[in-house]
């Protein structure tokens, strides 16, 4: 015969902890005038009355009845309130409960197999309260058993209770099999009895969720619906594989909280400053634009939420004008490999098509596709400022332009509504060259082009009217979020089901992306819409229970942080096989591609001990440490420590330039700690003396106006 457990085992709460459904019973005992103490005050009450009421009997089970005759006592009630109370409890204890699939699922085959099913329950509440629960959710059937504590007058944690059901059906140990979620009371003890038990403890908070759940910074009905949200959404997962369940749960616990905060910013935002429209800049804003929409649509925000196909190339090519310094800012950005042919799709020229006047420059065929020196990204330069090529490029340049302009109108650029853009980051690049086509097409807004951005490393604007908004980091901004700011995974967090845009082509009357491939075939493989999925679920859950006024902004931005902190620095190996495997492409042309995480092996281990940088600068380090072979791990934590080292030291360093000389000393300390080899570097001794003297200095003058003080 099965038996279960049923409390966070068959149900569990949409509140992270079950005394959290005591402090919002609490809010509704004040409302109705019940209690005068404050909800915080009413947890602790209720809490002890039940305490008080276990001391009183024997064996420590109580009922729902019997904790009211305490808080009766304690509150001077009267019946009637004690009765309204009450009701006000079991009401709210209703309202919170949701099933757990995967448990609801085995009990309704067990039904099918005409099986009998016991249910074995640890709680003060009323059988036929708990046996309606059950039944609202398809779970009890005819012939099934209920056993509770409260009724009973025995527990599970002494092992009673299963003694007292086996009594009660003839049952031996041998024929029992309990499924439950307490390592005592449904694991332990009934293991010591002789019971075969499964035990299910999914429906525990995990680290993340237990970091949002016990943080007191936190307003109780957030942090509680927040952790809650994140834990009913992973429950709810419908992934059989391993690695896409772990998808799944990572979406749950740290990208949907982060989405979600960031989104609801926006959209706040664009309410604030009279914004109508958002459009949600591809690929990025696929799953930003659906967490936006369930949003609205629970919220009640009127606003006009739409997907702009865009990208880096999309955008960039089209904005050329001319060729300064700016433009071959990112015609030449070098992000650890740069080619002939690299350069030349980020202009879409083949370099067939400039083939002598490479050749003259130096560029032979047989190197167009390899990896360019300093020197020679110098030499490449100067072949696209011959007259012949930039013109080239500039006239190919003004077509694309043209057919972009046609889509932006199209989507609704033009018809003046106030509207502002929407993207993960992380310089604002895409919206200089986004401003430059809207002001060539004679159709930038009057007011300046209005973009909200997650973070921004650094900042550029086509003109001084254009906004550049960030939520969670700005571009001066130095502080830990700057290091959690990993665009690589961040980016991943925001992976959409198609491809980039390369460029906008007419067809008829309309104005077509056109996609470097209409599905993003590696990322759906990967689990990219598992992803999406997860976060849509808990985007439902959270608006379900959370008003927009509780959904503070600064709440999010600290979760958010510390959501991050967790899973960039310290990964299990469960999400460091996950996540670090998906590819990714700096490039803009998507021309190479890299792992998030590599896994090196004993000989990558050898070549890092004599070359640091034989680890690309785009790895996450945490991730590769536990994908790697063992004795890679010791070169690669001190290539992480020094790499975290150098960040620290050169923010100290620009602090130090600024003279924020505070601010450079915390920045050079924490590069110190990171690893102690910085101090080779003679820039930062050097600003590590000076820092010194000047304190030793203050100290100084500190102790001589001490000791006037002293004799004055």
């Amino acid at each position: 015969m099965q038996s279960f457990d049923i409390f966070d085992t068959i149900l569990v709460r949409t509140w992270a902890k079950p005394t959290d459904l005591f402090w919002e019973l609490g809010v509704q005992l004040q409302q109705t005038q019940l209690i005068t103490v404050s909800p915080a005050t009413w947890q602790k009450i209720r809490v002890e009355a039940e305490s008080v009421a276990r001391q009183k009997i024997l064996t420590g089970e109580v009922t729902l009845n019997q904790i009211y005759e305490e808080l009766k006592t304690i509150l001077n009630w009267s019946i009637q309130e004690v009765e309204e109370a009450l009701k006000l409890e079991l009401k709210l204890e209703k309202l919170s409960l949701r099933p757990i699939p995967e448990i609801q699922r085995k009990i309704q085959d067990l039904h099918q197999l005409q099986q009998p099913i016991a249910y074995l329950s640890d709680m003060y509440l009323p059988t036929e309260t708990i046996k309606d629960f059950l039944k609202e959710y398809q779970i009890w059937a005819n012939g099934d058993q209920l056993y509770v504590s409260a009724e009973a007058g025995v527990g599970k944690g002494s092992g009673e209770l299963f003694q007292y059901f086996m009594l009660q059906n003839n049952l031996k140990v041998s024929e029992l099999h309990h499924t439950g979620d307490n390592l005592h009371s449904d694991f332990k003890v009934p293991q010591k009895l002789g019971i075969k038990v499964t035990p299910f403890r999914r429906s525990h908070l995990n680290r993340y969720e237990r970091l949002i759940a016990d943080d007191p910074k936190l307003s109780v009905r957030f942090r509680s619906f927040v952790a809650g949200s994140s834990r009913l959404c992973r429950l709810h997962c419908p992934e059989t594989d391993f690695r896409r369940q772990t998808i799944w749960d990572t979406a749950a616990n740290v990208i949907a909280p982060l989405v979600f905060g960031f989104v609801h910013w926006v959209l706040q935002q664009a309410k604030q400053q009279g914004i109508q429209r958002l459009y949600f800049m591809a690929r990025d804003g696929q799953i930003l634009l659906k967490v936006a929409q369930i949003i609205c649509h629970q919220w009640g925000y009127d606003l006009d939420c739409r997907y702009l196909y865009g990208s880096r190339q999309a955008f960039h090519f089209p904005a050329l004008q001319t060729l300064g310094e700016h433009e071959f800012n990112w015609i030449l950005d070098n992000p650890a490999f740069l080619s002939v042919r690299i350069v030349c799709q980020r202009v879409n020229l083949e370099p067939e098509k400039i083939a002598d006047t490479l050749i003259h420059h130096g560029f032979l065929r047989e190197s167009w596709d390899r990896n360019l020196a300093h020197h020679e990204v110098l030499a490449l330069k100067a072949v696209l400022q011959e007259p012949s090529v930039s013109k080239m490029i500039l006239t190919l340049a003004k077509t694309y332009r043209e057919k972009a302009v046609g889509y932006f109108k199209q989507e609704g650029m033009a018809d003046g509504i106030p509207f502002a853009t929407v993207d993960i980051g992380w310089s604002g690049k895409s919206q200089r060259s986004l401003s430059q086509i809207l002001a060539a097409a004679q159709i930038y807004p009057a007011t300046g082009l209005q973009g909200f951005f997650f973070g921004l490393l650094s900042k550029t604007q086509a003109f001084s009217t254009d906004c550049l908004m960030s939520y969670f980091l700005e571009s001066d901004q130095v502080s830990e979020r700057r290091f959690l700011c990993d665009s690589q995974i961040l980016e991943l967090f925001l992976a959409a089901d198609h491809g980039s845009t390369v460029r906008y082509e007419q067809q008829d009357d309309r104005y077509h992306p056109i996609l470097r491939s209409q599905k993003n075939e590696s990322g759906i493989a990967w689990g990219v819409l598992v992803q999406q999925e997860a976060i849509v679920e808990f985007t439902k859950y959270l608006t379900e229970n959370l008003q927009p006024d509780e959904c503070k902004v600064e709440y999010f931005q600290q979760v958010t942080e510390e959501l991050l902190h967790i899973f960039i620095n310290s990964p299990n190996r469960a999400e460091s096989e996950a996540f670090g495997t998906q590819s990714f492409s700096q490039h803009q042309s998507e021309s190479r591609f890299y792992d998030l995480a590599p896994a090196y092996n004993w000989i990558d281990g050898i070549k890092m001990l004599f070359d640091w940088q034989y680890v690309h600068s785009f790895a996450w380090l945490p991730a590769s440490i536990h994908r790697s072979h063992p004795l890679t791990r010791l070169p690669l934590r001190f290539i992480k420590r020094l790499r975290s080292s150098l960040t620290y030291a050169y923010f100290a360093w620009q602090e130090f330039e600024k003279e924020n000389e505070q601010q450079a000393r915390n920045l050079g300390f924490k590069a110190l700690q990171a690893n102690p080899i910085i101090l080779l570097s003679k820039r930062f001794s050097r600003m590590g003396l000076f820092l010194t003297a000047k304190a030793i200095l203050r100290l100084k003058n500190d102790y001589q106006i001490l000791i006037r003080k002293t004799l004055w």
